[in-house]
C-alpha cells in the first residue's frame, strides 16, 4: 500500500507479513578443520520465511522456518502448519480440527 507521498502504509488491525529471508549463523569453535592451534570461527547461511504477525501497528511474534535446498514433506508440512495458523490468527478464528484428527 502506498499513501499519498509515495510511502508505504500499514493496514490497521492484525495483519500477517511473509517473506523470504537470508540469515547467517556464525559458530565458534575452538579446533576448527582439525586445526587445533587456536580459536576459529565458521559462517553457515541459511534462507527462510519468515512470519510476522502485526496488530495495530505493533510486532506482535515473528517466526523463522528455514528452508532447505532439498526440502522435505515434513518440512512442508511444517510450513503448511504455520502459514495456517497465521491466517487463522488474522482472521481471528481459533484453530478448528478436522475430521480424523
Amino acid at each position: 500500500m502506498s499513501d499519498a507521498e509515495g510511502g508505504t502504509t500499514r493496514p490497521a488491525g492484525r495483519w500477517v507479513s511473509v517473506r523470504l529471508q537470508h540469515r547467517q549463523v556464525r559458530v565458534d569453535d575452538s579446533c576448527c578443520a582439525g586445526d587445533c592451534l587456536g580459536e576459529c570461527t565458521a559462517a553457515l547461511s541459511y534462507d527462510g520465511i519468515v512470519i510476522s504477525n502485526y496488530d495495530q501497528g505493533g510486532l506482535v511474534s515473528e517466526r523463522w522456518i528455514p528452508l532447505g535446498a532439498e526440502p522435505s514433506e515434513e518440512d512442508d508440512e511444517v510450513l503448511i502448519e504455520q502459514l495456517r495458523a497465521a491466517m487463522l490468527w488474522q482472521a481471528r478464528r481459533p484453530p478448528q480440527n478436522t475430521a480424523g484428527e
